[in-house]
């Protein structure tokens, strides 16, 4: 029996592993896939460089630099190039880019004269923030009408790929919606969190970074690493049926046979959480299993750089509004190092989402064809066959965190604290992105640390 069972070799789950065993405790990780690393994993072929999921981390992002230093991997971590900074959004039969400055915004025509009054009320809304705003609701009431469809819809469709008229703005974007509700204001709030973040790192001793940042053998080195870390501990090609309490352990079905562990860690989507839970805690199983998933593929596809009339930039998003299909492309070859050989553009394209599933399922040769024309109509020409594809397709790639999230996942969580030593990680938790999973990782190694602890404490009294 080991200490420790972690479900899910995703960056969540190889993070509580790889904290655990750090603190000496035994671990063993099973995966249902045939390689670990989830969807943070980094594809080398022919000489292009393609992230499987998140192209990069952003400066806060304050557990994958805990993460990072420890590990020591500081050395290995990549900014992205300036141009990171322009974005772009179609609107009005052309690339828009987003505003970086208070003059660039009086200028520019991404929204109208109107549409930019209202947004720079902001400050003089009054807060109406409310447990089931949706997204919508949310940035409409803050930013107006215009702004929440041309800015913030597409934002969303980029992180979540879905409706902003279903998501919750206090689950999906929490950070936010406390701002108005603290603040009474989004930007006020902004600025206070700001200030005071600022004086805790300077008091931490800690930098104050911004920007991107990806690794300079993309952002699977870290996985990589971590996986190699835990040396012969993860299992792959072990899809988990079932969990069971059985005394003080639980007994865990995968691939096959019966493996025993003091305590068990779900790191995996939350509708294979809701499967692994239904016979040992249906109530659990039932919450996890109301959290929607929806499909996305991932193009990554190349052509000569002197065939394609690119803006500098990250990339850009598409409104739905817009009549395309098209969620929106990066530009990974202009952000980051090593990315595609000499002379060559590599991008990044997604499709499908809450709006628009049977994309994702179309056919390669239906989905490179949809991708070349509109892409012409995006760029204004026909950037031709592309010389390299690869698509990856994701049939539950982003859980959608709708209105009531919060109750669903803390309803979980309570059903589960009738069966101690079974615990949750993963970014549908609190949010998407690999900061979030990171958290969740670091979380539930705490979380079983704390048990054991506590049940050594409670031996070591029996025994005296």
């Amino acid at each position: 029996m080991v200490d420790t069972l972690i479900v899910g070799s995703g960056i969540a789950g190889l993070v509580a592993a790889w904290k655990l065993k750090r603190s000496g405790r035994s671990v063993v990780v099973v995966e249902a896939q045939e390689r670990a690393g989830g969807n943070v994993h980094t594809i080398e072929e022919q000489g292009y460089r393609m992230e499987c999921g998140p192209h990069s981390f952003m400066g806060s992002s304050e557990y994958i630099w805990a993460l990072l230093e420890i590990a020591g991997l500081t050395e290995e971590v990549e900014p992205a190039a300036p141009v990171a900074a322009n974005r772009f959004i179609y609107r009005f039969g052309r690339l828009l880019p987003l505003p970086l400055s208070a003059g660039s915004f009086l200028g520019s025509p991404l929204l109208s004269v109107k549409g930019k009054l209202r947004l720079a009320m902001e400050p003089f809304i009054r807060s109406g923030a409310k447990p089931d705003d949706t997204a919508w609701d949310f940035f409409e009431r803050r930013f107006g009408v215009e702004a929440a469809s041309y800015i913030m819809s597409p934002f969303i469709s980029g992180i979540y790929a879905g409706d902003i008229h279903q998501l919750g703005a206090r689950a999906a974007f929490p950070k936010f919606w406390r701002f108005e509700k603290e603040s009474g204001s989004m930007i006020r709030g902004a600025l206070k969190y700001m200030k005071a973040k600022r004086k805790r790192l300077r008091a931490e001793g800690k930098p104050i970074r911004a920007g991107l940042y990806s690794m300079k053998g993309g952002l699977g080195r870290i996985t990589k690493f971590l996986e190699c870390e835990l040396a012969n501990s993860v299992f792959t090609g072990m899809p988990v049926t079932s969990v069971a309490r059985n005394g003080d352990q639980f007994e865990v079905r995968c691939g096959g046979q019966t493996m025993h562990a003091g305590t068990v860690v779900l790191a995996c989507p939350p509708h294979k959480s809701a499967e692994v839970l239904a016979a040992a805690c249906p109530e659990a199983s039932a919450s996890l299993s109301g959290v929607p998933m929806v499909p996305v593929a991932l193009v990554h596809w190349s052509i000569p750089e002197t065939r394609l009339d690119l803006p500098e930039g990250f990339g850009f998003l598409v409104p739905r509004s817009e009549n395309v299909r098209l969620l929106g492309t990066l530009f990974p070859s202009q952000l980051f190092s090593g990315r595609a050989p000499q002379g060559a553009a590599l991008m990044a394209s997604f499709f499908g989402g809450a709006l628009d599933r049977e994309a994702a399922t179309l056919p390669e040769s239906d989905l490179v064809a949809l991708l070349r024309q509109e892409h012409e109509r995006i760029l204004g020409h026909d950037p031709g066959a592309p010389e390299m594809v690869r698509v990856l397709r994701y049939s539950h790639a982003i859980p959608q965190l709708l209105p009531d999230h919060p109750e669903r996942i803390q309803s979980a969580r309570d059903a589960l604290a009738r069966m101690p030593g079974l615990v949750l990680a993963g970014n549908y938790l609190s949010g998407v992105g690999i900061e979030q999973a990171v958290e969740s990782g670091f979380a539930a190694a705490e979380s079983v640390e704390k048990l054991l602890e506590g049940r050594s404490g409670v031996a070591n009294v029996r025994a005296v």
